[in-house]
């Protein structure tokens, strides 16, 4: 994402950290052609490196959103961005306010039941991240009898719900992943699993924040793009560009701008 948004506002509160990362409010951002249909894309712009805002141009910036800016092209769409907290984004997708959801959303079988997805566009997988001085936790294993933060109503609040012997209470649930990174620096948590890009980003971004990954991702997971049942031309498009995307080799260049060879 252009020069990538820093997240050293974390530091400095809550507050500052909810206007860096462009909030949840309702902005749109166009992209993609000019010629073809129009699709609305809701995304929730506080998850680096996937999806953003530009604190510069209050444009929306991203792995997600070059890839989807790339599909529409391949497709032969237009796509204007809607950036809306990650709690809204299904019930405004099946409002019709939204037509399509990118925004790291990994494809599950209960989200499948009211969701149509497209084909994976990126594996990812859980990790944990806890503050430098913290060498009693090393793995999941190390979870149970410890205060969690997870990102509300995500795979990796499902993750540590399911690691035996954690407890219900233990779990700290925030309405983003910043949020939870924030608890983390406060001391309010010993750890937060979220998803290993969004974490390592974190991480290179801000140094001097005295937190650290512990182990590798013990989750394996796929994103996909999301958009309601019943809409087989919609769907038939996206993967059309999608493959488009891959094989012209677009997909490589994105994925090298945000992750590297």
């Amino acid at each position: 994402m252009r020069k990538r948004v820093r997240w050293l506002a974390l530091l400095l509160g809550a507050a500052l950290l909810a206007a860096g990362c462009g909030g949840s409010g309702g902005g749109t951002g166009g992209g993609s052609s000019d010629d073809g249909p129009l699709y609305v894309v809701g995304t929730e712009a506080a998850y680096p490196p996937f999806e953003m805002i530009n604190e510069q141009t209050q444009e929306f910036e991203g792995f997600d959103i070059e890839l989807m800016r790339a599909i529409a092209e391949e497709a032969g769409f237009r796509v204007e961005f809607q950036n809306l907290a990650w709690d809204a984004l299904v019930p405004a997708l099946q409002a019709g306010q939204v037509d399509l959801i990118i925004s790291a959303m990994t494809i599950t079988d209960e989200r499948a039941m009211n969701l149509q997805f497209s084909d994976p566009y990126f594996t990812a997988g859980q990790v944990i991240l806890v503050r430098s001085d913290n060498d009693d936790i090393q793995g999941p294993q190390d979870l149970p009898g410890r205060v969690v933060g997870v990102q509300a109503n995500t795979t990796g609040q499902y993750a540590v719900e399911k690691i035996e012997g954690v407890r219900e209470d233990d779990i700290l649930r925030f309405e983003s992943t910043p949020d939870a990174f924030n608890a983390l620096l406060t001391g309010t948590v010993e750890a937060v699993v979220a998803d290993l890009p969004v974490v390592a980003e974190f991480i290179k971004n801000n140094p001097q924040a005295g937190v650290k990954q512990v182990g590798s991702n013990f989750t394996v997971e796929y994103y996909g793009i999301a958009m309601r049942h019943g809409e087989p031309d919609l769907l038939q498009a996206v993967n059309r560009g999608l493959a488009a995307v891959k094989a012209g080799g677009r997909y490589d260049e994105i994925y090298n701008k945000y992750f590297g060879e």
